[in-house]
């Protein structure tokens, strides 16, 4: 009789739509005022859009699925009890769904970007404000309360988990690690951006960053998890520097194939055509940067830019939307699985992600595995010079829009050897049988994982 499978639980909260797609997802197009054509996801609801750290965790979960001893079980939350009127699946592609429903997080969302909570003050007033607020603090006592950063999560308590592994530098990650400890099971927290190891991090300073997530359980997270999982060496170097602590190198997975033709989707109406240039990200001044971009299209204007960009920073995206020139096409959101057709289309992909706050991003590996040809402002964990896959500007702007302009005069990428490192570095695969080996190791002998 075989023993029963390793009951493993992925903890990435908002995930949901990297494993099932919005029902309800399709697209508007408009005439902007000038005369362009905007196309926009229409309607793009809270909780739709995902990014790498979701992609990541859903790639390995699959993966996970594979080995025979293992069981994985993602957590997921969403804000509606079904996808329009089709109920949500209790497991996808051999991984069970653990779905918590949270009817009014998309309204505390929406607040929080309003109020500071900390000092009751407006920050950006809504006409939203005026039914958001009575309608929570009408239903306030009959809601759950907020889980406890740094304390056992009730949505994670008591399911039966042998390890935990979370996804990020955040408060969620400090609450499954406490979860794990009250459990006596091991954790992972798998480290997803180089901004969470910050050097305020390494202090016993309280501040928030960013996303509003506090140093404290961000700090628990890292220093209280039995393992910490990076995704390049940067992050395994800069790990040990600041807290004396060993980490685990997991270069972030792809599946290769997926991203070559024949596709299983075709590619939505704004990426039908050949095109010059993708960038893709999210509104915001300090992580994927879009109005870089802008910059440097509008000194390329004969070449043509696509940019899907998520909702984030609602000044941004207005800045953005404000000043981009006409050889920009904006788009709110593409269903995960057409954007390997929406590679195939482009010419050059771009990045302006920051070196500061990105871990390693996942469009690199997808652009490498389409092969279109990548333009970086930065080389994460040194990606380009060891793949050979596209050029690195080291933050120099100028050298940024001189790069972009050179693919279109030749194209001199050796795609067998970017294949080649693809499947030796970032397989999802073989990046998967070695977290099971980790799994393994954590739960016979909890304090190494390290062979």
């Amino acid at each position: 009789m075989n023993p029963k499978p390793f009951r493993v639980g992925l903890v990435a909260w908002h995930a949901l739509p990297a494993i099932v797609p919005p029902a309800a997802a399709h697209r508007n197009v408009a005439e902007t005022s000038d005369g362009r054509i905007a196309t926009q996801s229409a309607p793009t609801r809270f909780g739709e859009t995902f990014g790498g750290l979701e992609t990541a965790m859903w790639t390995l979960a699959r993966h996970l699925a594979h080995q025979a001893d293992i069981e994985p079980i993602c957590f997921l939350e969403t804000d509606r009890p079904r996808n329009d009127s089709i109920p949500w699946p209790s497991e996808v592609q051999g991984v069970k769904l653990d779905i918590s429903v949270n009817r009014f997080r998309a309204i505390r969302h929406a607040v929080g970007d309003c109020i500071d909570t900390e000092s009751k003050r407006i920050q950006r007033f809504s006409p939203h404000l005026l039914w958001q607020l009575p309608l929570l603090a009408v239903t306030r006592p009959f809601r759950s309360r907020d889980p406890i950063d740094s304390q056992p999560d009730p949505r994670l308590v008591g399911k039966s988990i042998d390890v935990w592994i979370s996804f990020g530098v955040s408060s969620s990650s400090s609450r499954v690690v406490a979860t794990a400890t009250l459990e006596q099971t091991p954790s992972f927290v798998c480290v997803r951006s180089n901004a969470g190891l910050e050097d305020g991090l390494a202090t016993d300073t309280e501040y928030r960053n960013e996303c509003g997530e506090s140093s404290s359980a961000r700090r628990f997270a890292l220093l209280q998890s039995d393992h910490v999982v990076c995704q390049s060496q940067w992050q395994v170097d800069r790990l040990k520097q600041l807290f004396d602590r060993d980490g685990l190198l997991s270069r972030n997975p792809i599946h290769r194939e997926d991203w070559q033709p024949p596709f299983p989707m075709p590619a939505p109406e704004p990426f039908t055509q050949p095109f010059d240039v993708l960038w893709i990200g999210r509104y915001d001044d300090f992580h994927k940067r879009p109005l870089l971009m802008l910059e440097a299209a509008k000194k390329l204007p004969n070449l043509s830019f696509k940019m899907i960009a998520n909702p984030f920073d609602p000044d941004i995206e207005s800045r953005v939307r404000q000043e981009a020139p006409e050889n920009v096409e904006l788009i709110d959101r593409v269903p995960f699985a057409q954007m390997p057709a929406v590679f195939a289309a482009a010419k050059l992909f771009v990045s302006t992600g920051s070196r500061e706050h990105e871990g390693f991003p996942n469009v690199l590996l997808q652009a490498a595995a389409s092969h279109t040809p990548i333009v970086s402002l930065s080389d994460h964990d040194d990606f380009l010079v060891r793949s050979g896959a596209g050029v690195a500007c080291d933050e120099s702007m100028e050298t940024f829009t001189q790069s972009i302009e050179e693919p279109f005069r030749r194209d001199a990428t050796d795609w067998s050897r970017v294949d080649e490192y693809l499947d030796r570095f970032h397989d999802a695969g073989g990046r998967a049988a070695e977290f099971a080996n980790w799994i393994r190791r954590s739960i016979s002998s909890p304090t190494d994982c390290s062979h």
